[in-house]
């Protein structure tokens, strides 16, 4: 009996320390539930419903009435024999994912290890370089669409200026130079984000490792290569990532600047299917079918697109 009574004394307080350690479901509940609901109704039910309505042919019938036509896979099919979506939408945004987050990348880093060692002036530049991802991508586009007026835009003004006449094109309305354009804009509104978070993955280094260095004789440079970079590596390849998904559905600023204009030359599959969806002729005022198998193809191509990045990267991250 005595043994018994002390067995069941000592596992009293396991019990009682089990107990205590429950986790607390109703707070977790009441901070995760809000984000989740938001989540699911404006992240999950929209990719669901976009799966959902690209089987189908979708067309106004009278006010306030829609038909729903299934078609299968026919919209998939449909997307092989579209001129615009595979001769002009995909390779410009495949170009924009290429380009733009190298391009991002490059002064992004360059800027956050400027400001990491203190230049001049680093309190200022590092307030100066954000500022422009705090404006709206709309207002940008504006911004810069009179920046870039053939006629009377403050660039082409300056170049005559400076005797470069030759030089002030019709920047949005040639075939060769709107892509571009849109590329380099974006570019400028964004970099910022970039540039917060490598100059946030550069402040949580341990600064003994660079004082380190210094004393072993390495150089500024070499510090920076072969000490400060590998050590950013990981935060360098999270901000790739979400750099090039960014650019995969790139809206706002092309369809401001250009509306995928002049003949498509600068359209990218984002703005494809919103022409697709609500402003094509022919199609109706309201065509959700085929500008739905569109959206979850460029899907499955943004996630492969990740996830070879990824996987291109993971030895070394692993390494670092």
């Amino acid at each position: 009996m005595a043994t018994e009574a002390k067995v069941i004394a000592s596992t009293q307080p396991v019990v009682a320390r089990k107990k205590r350690s429950s986790k607390p479901w109703g707070a977790i509940a009441l901070f995760i539930g809000p984000a989740m609901v938001v989540y699911l109704i404006f992240t999950v039910y929209p990719l669901l419903a976009s799966i959902y309505y690209s089987f189908f042919e979708i067309q106004p019938v009278g006010p306030g009435k829609i038909m729903y036509t299934f078609v299968g896979f026919g919209n998939f099919e449909a997307l092989l024999d579209d001129p615009v979506f595979v001769k002009r939408a995909v390779p410009n945004t495949l170009l924009f994912a290429g380009v733009a987050p190298t391009l991002e990348m490059f002064i992004a880093t360059t800027l956050a290890f400027l400001v990491y060692f203190k230049v001049p002036f680093h309190r200022f530049y590092r307030t100066a370089w954000f500022m422009p991802r705090l404006v709206s991508g709309v207002i940008v586009g504006f911004i810069f669409r009179w920046i870039f007026n053939v006629d009377w835009g403050l660039l082409n003004v300056a170049l005559r200026a400076l005797g470069l006449d030759g030089l002030a094109l019709n920047w949005l309305g040639r075939t060769d130079t709107p892509i571009w354009v849109v590329i380099c804009v974006h570019v400028w509104s964004v970099f910022g984000y970039s540039f917060i978070l490598l100059l946030a993955g550069l402040t949580t280094i341990n600064e003994e490792l660079v004082e380190a260095a210094y004393i072993d004789g390495a150089s500024r440079l070499q510090t920076v290569l072969r000490v400060l970079f590998p050590l950013l590596w990981p935060t360098f390849v999270t901000v790739l990532i979400l750099s090039f998904m960014g650019k995969m559905h790139a809206f706002n600023v092309v369809w401001v600047l250009t509306q995928g204009r002049p003949l498509h030359f600068s359209e990218t599959v984002a703005t494809w299917v919103q022409h697709r969806a609500f402003y094509w002729a022919g199609h109706g005022a309201l065509d959700l079918g085929y500008p739905s198998a569109m959206a979850v193809v460029w899907f499955g191509v943004v996630m492969l697109g990740v996830g070879l990045i990824t996987r291109a990267l993971r030895r070394r991250v692993e390494y670092y």
